[in-house]
């Protein structure tokens, strides 16, 4: 493999970066390889990794930026973004060759971590539902009791009423507090892997450096 091979190969599948900043990433790489003398695509494999390998770590390495970007500007991530950040970063630890002992550990540990993010917030999401399910259900059925009774009975049709609307409040408020509690965990595991990925990121530069 040419360099020049090598260097479509590695801008093919840098996906979701604009045009200007795989621009940037070539050119970036191509120095590189320009003043460690790496002629080859081999060589360049050989310090670099593969171009899927060098393009999951500059898109996890991205993904970080952007996401340390809307931090600094006091911007909230949403849920979608940071499962995106987590893929990417799960992309990019499963890339690095396992030769490596802190991969290895890492991998493991993130495993774990998938397995029990999984789990919670299947776990949260169904335990929502059944909460918000019951809360309208009971909403439905004491509005409509005391609805019914108002007219004969009056008092039990009031508190029938008032059943029914505590209901409703309670559903409002389980509803956002429930995307909370979620939104909340996912940040969470977010944080971790990507405190994952930065000790691996780290190890693999002291290697390089040696």
């Amino acid at each position: 493999m040419t360099t020049e091979a090598y260097m479509s190969e590695l801008k093919r599948r840098l996906h979701g970066l604009t045009e200007d900043e795989r621009a940037d990433v070539l050119d970036f790489y191509g120095e590189y390889a320009a003043d460690a003398d790496l002629t080859t695509g081999e060589a360049i494999t050989k310090k670099l990794g593969t171009p899927k390998q060098l393009a999951r770590k500059v898109l996890a390495d991205y993904s970080i930026k952007q996401n340390d970007t809307a931090a600094q500007k006091g911007e909230r991530r949403s849920p979608r973004t940071n499962a995106n950040m987590m893929w990417v970063i799960i992309l990019a630890i499963a890339s690095t060759p396992v030769t490596i002992p802190v991969a290895i550990v890492v991998l493991a540990v993130l495993f774990s971590v998938l397995v029990v993010t999984v789990a919670l917030v299947g776990s949260g999401i169904v335990v929502a539902i059944a909460l918000i399910g019951a809360a309208v259900a009971v909403t439905a059925m004491a509005l409509y009791t005391g609805a019914f009774m108002i007219g004969t009975h009056f008092y039990v049709g009031m508190a029938y009423l008032g059943i029914g609307l505590t209901s409703l409040g309670t559903a409002l408020v389980l509803i956002p507090l429930c995307f909370y509690v979620i939104r909340l965990f996912i940040q969470m595991a977010a944080n971790f892997i990507r405190y994952l990925y930065g000790k691996l990121r780290a190890r693999r530069q002291m290697r390089e450096e040696k």
